[in-house]
């Protein structure tokens, strides 16, 4: 089988022995003392990192589940045109995500010496994190270039379409757009770069990565996380035990017109550049007026506390927060409109060396749910790149990546994978 998917031995490799024959075989048991023994329920209890989330529901794990402090976001690009390939692609990487996220080893080849151990083994000694892994898939899968490429074209989803440009953007074409993305989240990355390296693995020759985004928030703060500006960034999200801001909207119904989809999402993903050097000389007073919060406590320009919704006036006179600042063109709090474009934000951090002129290459990795691209992000985002008004932080920032996709209903039984509505 060389580089493609072998059902037959992952379906093997994942029975009771797997555990013992790669860390037997595969490492040795004179070596496991030196590379780390796994970790115990004692120990894992004793840490809080072990806790391992369900994979199997209604709805994918990493929408609604509480913010690991790590991300890894990478998108693949499909390099066949074989239906029945692609679809065994997603049957393989239901039974290895299932594996991954129950803190379980991928199990070895059988070993002949004529192919490498399916599991990496970089994970081993490691506690799972709470990783979870969120499957999704770009309008490309459906068509690209006119050409229906797996006779799914009549099964797109209305809504999904490339990400537009927006005023403002420079976005580069190969950290841009997908056929699928995988979001792996944990606490600890070593665990999401473990999982998107064997996923990628197990794919050869059907995929390959075409862009890849790290994250991270801080591991040991109270309250709300801030973005590299040094705000909260994510005050006004959503309770995520808010069921009925869920069901209104982050869920896909099957009346929204996209049957196969109900029980999923849309997914944005920006890879917003920050010019820290820049936004390093703005004085205090104007950080706050850009954003509209208080930088230290998360308030609005007018309240107290970080949670005090601002009031805003109809006219600027005698308003304390500015017109074009960030918190006001986001959310304008106008009653039911705002309301109904509210979205579910998971965003992240990046910090990578230097770009090509010396400048930190940092930012935010912006992710977020929504059920409806038109009428919720990109209602919003227009507002905030309007060229009549633009937000103020626009000037600090450049998007130059990311893409649209439809996160795939949960996994409700091992009868089942992902993706089986839309094949079938």
């Amino acid at each position: 089988m060389g580089d493609k998917i072998n059902r037959r031995t992952f379906l093997g490799m994942t029975a009771a022995g797997a555990a013992g024959l790669i860390l037997g075989d595969f490492i040795g048991k004179e070596q496991q003392h030196e590379l780390g023994t796994p970790v115990t329920k004692q120990e894992a209890a004793a840490d809080g990192k072990a806790e391992t989330l369900p994979f199997y529901g209604t709805h994918q794990a990493g929408v609604i589940t509480p913010q690991q402090n790590f991300a890894n976001v990478a998108a693949f690009d499909i390099t066949i045109d074989d239906r029945q390939q692609l679809q065994q692609l997603f049957k393989t990487w239901t039974e290895m995500a299932a594996t991954l996220m129950e803190g379980k080893p991928l199990a070895a080849e059988p070993q002949d010496g004529k192919f490498p151990p399916i599991d990496t083994g970089e994970q081993i000694g490691l506690s799972t994190g709470k990783l979870t892994l969120t499957f999704a898939v770009g309008s490309t899968l459906f068509e690209k270039e006119g050409k229906d490429r797996f006779g799914l074209r009549s099964r797109k989803p209305q809504g999904l379409t490339e990400m537009p440009i927006f005023h403002k953007d420079s976005l580069q074409d190969q950290l841009t757009h997908g056929d699928i993305v995988v979001q792996a989240c944990s606490d600890d990355p070593m665990i999401c770069f473990h999982a998107i390296r064997n996923l990628a693995k197990a794919a050869r020759g059907v995929a390959h990565l075409r862009w890849q985004q790290t994250g991270q928030l801080g591991i040991k703060s109270d309250g709300t996380k801030r973005n590299l500006f040094g705000f909260k960034d994510g005050t006004n999200n959503p309770a995520l035990n808010d069921e009925a801001f869920m069901k209104n909207n982050v869920w896909i119904e099957s009346a929204d017109g996209t049957p196969w989809l109900e029980g999923g999402t849309y997914m944005v993903v920006r890879r917003i550049n920050m010019r820290i050097e820049t936004w390093d000389q703005q004085p205090f007073s104007n950080q706050e007026e850009i954003i509209g919060r208080q930088k230290v406590s998360g308030a609005p320009m007018d309240g107290k506390n970080e949670f005090d919704q601002p009031n805003f006036a109809s006219d600027s006179k005698g308003d304390t927060t500015a017109l074009d600042s960030h918190i006001r063109l986001s959310n304008p709090r106008d009653g039911e409109k705002s309301e109904r474009e509210r979205i579910l934000r998971r965003g992240y951090n990046f910090m990578e060396n230097l770009d090509s002129v010396g400048r930190m290459n940092a930012g935010l990795l912006f992710v977020c749910f929504n059920r409806n691209l038109q009428t919720q992000f990109e209602s919003i985002q227009k507002r905030l790149t309007n060229p009549k008004m633009p937000d103020q932080m626009l000037s600090y920032t450049t998007t130059t990546g990311g893409g649209y996709f439809a996160v795939l209903p949960g996994v409700v039984s091992k009868d089942n994978y992902l993706g089986q509505n839309l094949f079938s």
